[in-house]
């Protein structure tokens, strides 16, 4: 008699596999601490899914990957400009954009900017980094032509763009609540941008 398989048990099986990932990475998760999160026995889980790799192109797909990335490259000139630029530009539709991808994709955008180690996505965090100092650099430029940047001032705010990765990716996990979500996101910009023009006047530029 052929295996009945039930959506609704699928769905919590895909929630489980997201949450394992976002929580422990894909290195990390296990079939069995997936199976338990979502109340099965391993056996059952292997019905359903016969691995991690077929649960991650499940949960994360290339169309959602393409997507933010997308939304990345067109943000983070405005995030550059709102940081730097005086006065700042007004808010934009884009970035409600991206923070509603955020909301809609919470766990799935963690495992991309930090839990991907092990898939095809491992280097999207480091695109992400790249993709603000670009940025950062460009608006700079634009500030005082022929600035010119050392390795040193380049290898710092690399770690500052580190640093805003690991924590919009610890915020995201940590905020299932969309209010709080956006809550804790704006607090964070109030921290990062002080630190980004502070970063500017050290090498010398003025954006005030």
């Amino acid at each position: 008699m052929p295996q009945v398989l039930k959506d609704d048990v699928r769905e919590r099986i895909l929630a489980s596999a997201l949450e394992a990932f976002a929580a422990q990475g894909y290195l990390g998760a296990t079939m069995a601490g997936i199976a338990q999160r979502a109340g099965l026995g391993t056996a059952s889980l292997y019905r359903y899914y016969p691995g991690k790799e077929e649960l991650l192109d499940a949960v994360v797909t290339p169309a959602l990957a393409e997507r933010f990335e997308a939304l990345l490259e067109r943000r983070v000139k405005a995030l550059a400009q709102l940081a730097l630029s005086h006065p700042a530009p007004p808010p934009d539709d884009e970035g409600d954009q991206m923070l509603r991808f955020w909301v809609e994709h919470r766990l799935a955008v963690v495992v991309l900017l930090d839990r991907a180690e092990g898939t095809p996505y491992a280097p999207f965090g480091e695109r992400f980094v790249q993709l603000l100092v670009s940025a950062t650099l460009a608006q700079l430029r634009a500030s005082q032509p022929g600035l010119r940047v050392s390795p040193a001032a380049r290898f710092v705010l690399t770690r500052i763009f580190e640093n805003t990765r690991r924590m919009l990716a610890a915020i995201l996990e940590a905020h299932p609540d969309e209010r709080a979500l956006r809550e804790a996101i704006a607090g964070f910009w109030s921290y990062q941008i002080p630190g980004l023009r502070g970063f500017a006047a050290w090498l010398g530029v003025r954006v005030s």
